[in-house]
């Protein structure tokens, strides 16, 4: 009887165990598949972080959005940051609200601090992993093109529900990827 019990609870820790990552690859592939694509412009950042592993650190070029008067906002809470599209194609967060809204595009965030008359948003999307020995020369690239004065780096993203996952990073009109190939040819 002991042995029973034992091997049940064996089991259900290795379902458990299989089901998590299995679930987790799925809500990815399936707003990789359905979700709403944007494009978002992408800003300088120091890119070396000993720490951090194997990716290109990403930063949102307008990670912020208005102060509304009458809102209540603490740091780390969890907010809606809504989204338009310009005429030229990228996406930028126009506003922020604690409820969900359900007719309007939107990322989940947390408020990362308040200055002034912005919020200024910690946003899902501040990594694009890369195969490891693609990374560095991709860190180099990437850098080149978030320069102040080039800046032609941005990010495409698929949104649904709220979730984002990064499709693409482009520098140069480029994918990210054939920028590396590219370069580690010459």
């Amino acid at each position: 009887m002991k042995t029973r019990l034992i091997i049940g609870l064996f089991l259900c820790v290795a379902f458990v165990q299989i089901i998590t990552p299995l679930s987790m690859i799925a809500k990815r592939e399936s707003i990789l598949k359905d979700g709403i694509q944007f494009k978002f412009k992408t800003a300088p950042l120091d890119p070396y972080d000993a720490f951090r592993g194997r990716y290109v650190a990403l930063q949102i070029e307008e990670d912020y959005v208005p102060m509304i008067k009458g809102l209540r906002l603490n740091s780390g809470q969890n907010v809606y940051a809504l989204i338009e599209t310009d005429s030229e194609g990228f996406a930028r967060l126009t506003n922020v609200t604690t409820s969900k809204p359900y007719e309007e595009s939107y990322i989940q965030a947390k408020v990362r601090h308040i200055y002034g008359d912005k919020v200024y948003l910690d946003l899902p999307i501040d990594r694009y992993y890369m195969e490891e020995k693609a990374a560095p020369t991709a860190e180099r690239i990437y850098f080149r093109h978030a320069q102040r004065d080039k800046q032609d780096a941005y990010v495409v993203l698929r949104i649904k529900d709220g979730f984002a996952v990064i499709e693409s990073l482009y520098v140069g009109g480029q994918k990210i990827e054939d920028a590396v190939r590219k370069e580690m040819r010459r």
